[in-house]
């Protein structure tokens, strides 16, 4: 690693040891998009089975990895934040003895392959929630991936979708005339460049942190080259049953803010 990136890497887990209270306050134990969004499309896509072992990379405060415990799983859990970490473990009271945290740089492919232990253990499947594009390089990530998983396991990751939203996208609403039910669109100023970008995801956090935007493209082949294929693609939008809160509240929108992504071992 050249020592330019080696200094945005060591910036970007500065950042989110700084950002961890608020996101875990954020996040607690569930609750907004990760209960009623992410996690159901997820655990449908994972079908996790009592006793089977599976990998949390870049868990946050562990609130999946609780849920997959619950589910029954044994959990290897990481994040690169020592300070998230932290706070996974103090917010893990029940099935203490199904999951293990570990602080781990996913973007290093000896740290990811050292989850392994000295067991050697083979994954049935494993899982990244919204984290892909706070990543520096995820080749790293897809490669090992597809060396700890079973033949027959699934890899499922989730991020902001590149088409539709992220910092080169803007929400749109208009009205035509009083009398006419608002249109909501995207506008969309930037999708095939792959520059680094800072912004806020939730306004509690104290720091920006860095995002960077791939298009379908390069994610999707940066799986394929290194060793998955893909068996399932989701892209829900999100309607709930209460009104919208205001006109950039994304249940106006005929559009999914997330991508959902299903791989598995090439071999």
């Amino acid at each position: 690693m050249e020592d330019h990136d080696k200094q945005i890497l060591d910036d970007s887990r500065a950042i989110w040891d700084a950002n961890a209270e608020a996101w875990d306050s954020r996040i607690g134990s569930g609750g907004g998009w990760q209960t009623v969004f992410i996690a159901p499309t997820v655990e449908q896509m994972l079908n996790i089975q009592a006793g089977e072992q599976v990998l949390d990379i870049a868990c946050g405060n562990g609130q999946f990895s609780r849920r997959l415990a619950e589910l029954g799983a044994s959990v290897v859990a990481s994040d690169f934040s020592p300070k998230l970490i932290e706070l996974a473990q103090g917010r893990t009271t029940e099935h203490v003895d199904r999951i293990t945290y570990h602080v781990t740089d996913a973007t290093d492919e000896a740290q990811l392959m050292a989850l392994a232990g000295t067991q050697d253990t083979r994954f049935d499947a494993a899982v990244c929630i919204n984290a892909i594009m706070d990543m520096p390089a995820i080749e790293p990530l897809f490669r090992s991936v597809a060396k700890l998983l079973k033949p027959e396991g699934r890899f499922v990751f989730t991020v902001m979708h590149p088409c539709f939203n992220g910092l080169a996208m803007g929400m749109q609403p208009e009205l035509d005339g009083y009398d006419s039910e608002p249109t909501y669109s995207i506008k969309v100023s930037g999708y095939l460049s792959t520059e680094r970008t800072m912004g806020l995801a939730i306004n509690s956090q104290p720091r920006k942190q860095y995002y960077w935007h791939r298009p379908l493209h390069v994610l999707l082949n940066s799986a394929f080259s290194n060793g998955l294929v893909m068996d399932r693609l989701e892209e829900p939008t999100l309607k709930t049953d209460t009104p919208p809160k205001s006109a950039f509240d994304w249940a106006n929108y005929d559009m999914p803010p997330l991508l959902f992504v299903r791989l598995r071992p090439a071999g």
